[in-house]
């Protein structure tokens, strides 16, 4: 009787290790065509898809952050891009997922262009807030940026547009327009 019970003890210490190791590392997959796509699969910002097909929320941001960590690790030793998976975890940190009533606010400015000859739809100068970027007219030098606001109110009262929940990285575009003008001459003879 008591050799059973220490081959059972035994057998049950012999195979934690095997569980704990099972259990800390990442099962590796593939990377996916559009890791984006997959992460929002997988980590969906409104919560963590239940066995019944339900949505519970995140009791936090960190639970949030975790699993795009975990979906992180799993691609770790795929054919992904390294930056690909560091901008991952960054935008997952960056983000509304897990804090309720957070918006993702965007702000919006608009720089000078030194277009020596402004709407004649050739971008000829460029913009006083990005000198890399090409302009015609000072529209053309419109720049957006997210960060995350309380709520909407707080957006607000920061002179920003809420585009509502999400992460940062991707919420805001820069727009950039070219315009053209034409203009008509009517003479007039008396």
């Amino acid at each position: 009787m008591r050799r059973s019970r220490c081959l059972i003890l035994l057998a049950g210490f012999l195979a934690l290790p095997i569980a704990v190791s099972a259990k800390g590392r990442p099962t590796p997959m593939p990377c996916p065509d559009d890791v984006a796509a997959s992460l929002a699969e997988m980590c969906p910002c409104e919560g963590k898809m239940q066995p019944d097909g339900s949505m519970a929320p995140y009791k936090n941001h960190g639970q949030y952050v975790s699993c795009v960590v975990r979906f992180r690790n799993q691609l770790r030793k795929s054919d992904c891009p390294k930056d690909t998976l560091h901008t991952v975890a960054r935008c997952a940190a960056r983000s509304t997922c897990g804090k309720e009533g957070s918006v993702v606010c965007c702000l919006s400015t608009t720089g000078t262009c030194n277009d020596a000859t402004p709407g004649n739809a050739i971008a000829e100068g460029v913009c006083s807030n990005d000198g890399e970027h090409a302009c015609d007219t000072d529209a053309d030098c419109t720049t957006s940026r997210a960060r995350l606001a309380h709520d909407d109110s707080t957006c607000a009262e920061e002179g920003g547009t809420s585009v509502g929940s999400g992460s940062i990285c991707t919420a805001c575009t820069t727009s950039t327009t070219t315009t053209s003008t034409s203009t008509s001459t009517t003479t007039t003879t008396l």
